[in-house]
Formats: C-alpha cells, structure tokens, sequence
C-alpha cells in the first residue's frame, strides 16, 4: 500500500537533498505545520416570525494559507535572507509550492521571522498567503532592461568621442611627440586582434576583423590626427561581429575586458619635463582613455545577453563590468563620468536578471560515482550532466568524487 506522505511535495535544499517542504518564487524553506481558511461569502439574514434564516451567496472566500516553516543549516542566515527577499522585495503573485495543497499562485500578506540560541543554526518563519486573483494585484510594466543597457552604452560612448574631440590636440606638435600616440592606438588593435580573433565563430567575421586592425595599425600615423574616425572604427570593427556575439556574447565580453586590460597597461605617458612633453602627455592619456572607454562600454553593452547558468555566474559577470567602469571613472572628464555611472548603475541592475534563478553550492561526493548518476540524482534527469563534468574538471565521468561545485536548478 502506498504510503501517504509519497504523495507530499518535495523542494531541494542548497546542499542537493530533496526533503518534504515547500517553496516560494523558487526558495525552498522547512515546513512544521500549516492550516487554510475559506469558504462562501454568505451574509445571513434573519426575519421576524420566521425560524430558517437565510443566507445569501456571495462567491467563495479568498483561500488563505498559513504555514509554520523553518530554515536550517550552516548557511540558515543566507536561506533566510533568500526566502525574506522573495516574499518581501518582489512585487505581485508568485508560486507557492505546499506540501500538502501542491502549486499556487498567492501573494505573501504577512511573515515574521523567529531566532532562538536554543535552536541553533535555525530561523523559524509564520507566513501567511492569500490566493492571488486572476489579475495583477496591480498594473505591472515589463522593463527591457537589456535595452536600457544598450541606451547607456550609447550615450556613453557619444560623450566619450565629444570629450576627446575637445581634449585632444596634436597641432604642431613634432613628430617624436605623436609616437606614444600611435603606440596606444596600436596597443588597441593589437588588444582586439589578440583576445576577439580566438572566439570568432566565423571565417569572414575573422578576416574582416583581421583585415580592419591591420589597416588601422598600418594607418596608426594618420589616424591619431582623426582620433574620434579611429575610434569609430575600433567600435565598428567589434559589433560587426553579430554572428559570434550572437553565438557566444559571454566570450567576446570577456575578450574585450581583457583587451581592455591590456590597452590599459600598454602605454605610459611621458615625464612633463616641457611644454612639448605636457602636451603629449595629456593628448595620450585622452586617447588611451577613450580605447579603453570603448572596449569597457561594448563589453557592458554585451554583458545582459549572455545566458548566464547560474546568480553567481551573472554576478562575476556584473562585478567585472562594474569594476572595469569603476577604473574608467578615476580618470575619466566631468561630461564623460556621468553617462559611465550610469551606465554601471544599469548594468548592476540588469545582472543578475529575474530570469537566473540557480545558485552555485559545493556539494562534498565522498563515494565516487558515475556523472550521469550525480546528475539523475540531483536534478532528477541526466541533461546536467555536461555541465557537471565542464565546470569541475572531470577527467574520469565514470567515478565522480571530491568537492563539486554544482548547480541548485537547471
């Protein structure tokens, strides 16, 4: 005979076991008793010289849901701040999922939060849901965030191209005094040829990438005299790279940090010893300021494309963006560092997106077993299974051991 509590739902914990339980918006959380509450909507009505009242059918009654549920663990505090932000800080219906009364879709009226020294490593929650009409509790707009990402971007590198136009003059300047110049414009080719060639998914994109860095090396003495057109060019050469940003946005966004990096520290200014050298000096610095600029803006531009496995891979992405712009904003001009912290405002609020959900977690495996099982018995399906073996290294998928970094939800 089937025993009844196989019929109760299930949620895995952050360490990959699968306990009786519930879960809202996808947060797992202990359940220790529960109760719900409804009925009709049926005003009475009573009348003078007769026995029987009458009740009037008003509908049924919102069905509410209390439950008593728990945290528990090493990690209980960040389980608990996880489970308050999905029931605190996001706006309308969400899915419960209760062990006894199964999907739901309710909003969160009310949670308090216990802690006892008594009980350890422990939150207890009292939560009580209400069933959520068919409607939005209240009208709701779908942010593209990725666009806004996109607006930033532009507005920042419009501003960067005007700032440079206006703080860069080479007028009369002798010729010892444009070759840092050149060299920095060179270090920007160079940059994009070394670290964007690698992950063309294209032939012709390639070629057409090598064949625009090799022009703008071989022309690098005229165009410091157009800095802005070689900028231009730079910009161009990297998104007309639509098949490979397409294919693999999180390899060219890590490409461009890195020739971003290597522009950075590619050239010095030269000692202000003279007037001559004072102009060289600024003039090199505003150059390799906007191909550094350049290279950060289109990574940010890219970084709320990329599918992200998990919140922590999304995070990485988001603290590199943000800490590349925060370099730039050391440096960068009055008119050009407001549009860059804008830009960083939007890409920290784009990444991680509503749509990440999984989390990384270490998993501790002290008996080797094959990755297909690992993988059937933490997601219940063997589709993960490349994934596990990519992301820790697995030479031998056949005897799988060790501390794993894993993925919560796939």
């Amino acid at each position: 005979m089937t025993d009844w509590r196989d019929s109760l739902r299930r949620v895995r914990l952050s360490d990959g076991r699968e306990v009786v339980g519930g879960s809202f918006r996808g947060v797992p959380f202990l359940v220790s008793s529960d109760d719900r509450s409804g009925g009709r909507r049926a005003p009475g009505h009573e009348f003078w010289g007769r026995d029987n009242p009458y009740y009037e059918d008003g509908g049924r009654k919102a069905r509410h849901f209390r439950v008593e549920a728990y945290v528990l663990g090493d990690d209980f505090a960040a389980q608990r701040d996880a489970l308050l932000a999905a029931l605190e800080d996001v706006a309308g219906p969400g899915e419960l999922v209760h062990p006894y009364y199964g999907r739901r879709t309710v909003v969160c009226l009310s949670v308090s939060v216990r802690h006892a020294v008594a009980d350890g490593r422990m939150a207890s929650f009292a939560i009580e849901f209400a069933e959520a009409p068919a409607q939005g509790i209240a009208p709701s707009e779908d942010v593209d965030i990725s666009g806004l990402v996109d607006a930033a971007a532009t507005s920042a590198a419009d501003a960067s191209a005007k700032a440079l136009a206006s703080g860069y003059d080479i007028l009369h300047l002798p010729a010892f005094a444009l070759e840092k110049c050149q060299a920095a414009l060179r270090a920007a080719t160079d940059g994009v040829q070394l670290f964007l060639a690698p992950v063309s998914e294209t032939a012709e994109e390639l070629a057409s990438l090598s064949s625009q860095m090799q022009t703008m090396t071989s022309q690098a003495s005229a165009l410091i005299g157009a800095p802005v057109d070689a900028v231009d060019a730079l910009r161009t050469a990297i998104t007309e790279m639509r098949a490979t940003i397409e294919a693999a946005p999180g390899a060219v966004k890590d490409a461009l940090l890195k020739a971003y990096a290597y522009v950075r520290d590619a050239v010095d200014p030269p000692e202000e010893t003279t007037p001559t050298r004072q102009r060289e000096a600024a003039n090199v610095r505003a150059l390799q300021g906007v191909l550094c600029q350049s290279l950060v803006i289109e990574a940010a531009r890219i970084a709320p494309s990329v599918p992200y496995a998990s919140i922590d891979e999304a995070s990485a992405s988001r603290d590199a963006v943000t800490d590349a712009i925060d370099e730039l904003l050391q440096t960068a001009a009055d008119p050009v560092y407001d549009v860059l912290a804008e830009l960083r405002a939007t890409v920290a609020r784009a990444l991680p997106s509503d749509t990440t959900t999984a989390r990384m977690v270490t998993l501790e495996q002290r008996v080797a077993v094959p990755s297909l099982l690992l993988a059937y018995r933490l997601y219940g399906a063997v589709d993960a299974e490349g994934d596990i073996i990519a992301r820790n290294g697995v030479r031998r998928p056949a005897f799988v051991s060790g501390a794993l970094r894993v993925l919560t939800d796939v």
